[in-house]
């Protein structure tokens, strides 16, 4: 195995540096519910530990309230999302010129006499 300092050699004989293992961004945390069921969160580190804190304690009428907060902060995070992109929207319809549409005025002919 090399180290994660040290350069690999590729099948051109040219030294590669070896890449950096990263950490996962989201951790995965079990949030056991009432008959045996079990839903997957995925989130970041802070987020992992405060639902595992919350959750360590957690009888079924906590559990509701629980899923009802984290709904509600899921559907107010949908709507704050679309309220974003329909501003952003409505910012570069006002920067088009925009005119209605309709039958283009007719050209003035000329009056024979």
């Amino acid at each position: 195995m090399t180290q994660a300092n040290e350069p690999i050699a590729s099948s051109a004989n040219v030294l590669v540096p070896a890449t950096k293992q990263m950490k996962p961004r989201c951790i995965r945390t079990n949030v056991a519910l009432a008959q045996n069921r079990i839903v997957p969160v995925y989130a970041g580190k802070r987020i992992a530990e405060a639902l595992q804190e919350v959750t360590e304690t957690m009888n079924i009428y906590k559990g509701v309230r629980l899923a009802q907060v984290l709904e509600a902060v899921y559907d107010q995070g949908k709507k704050d999302g679309a309220r974003s992109v329909f501003d952003s929207v409505d910012s570069l319809r006002r920067e088009i010129p925009h005119r209605n549409p309709g039958q283009p005025k007719k050209k003035q002919s000329k009056a024979k006499h």
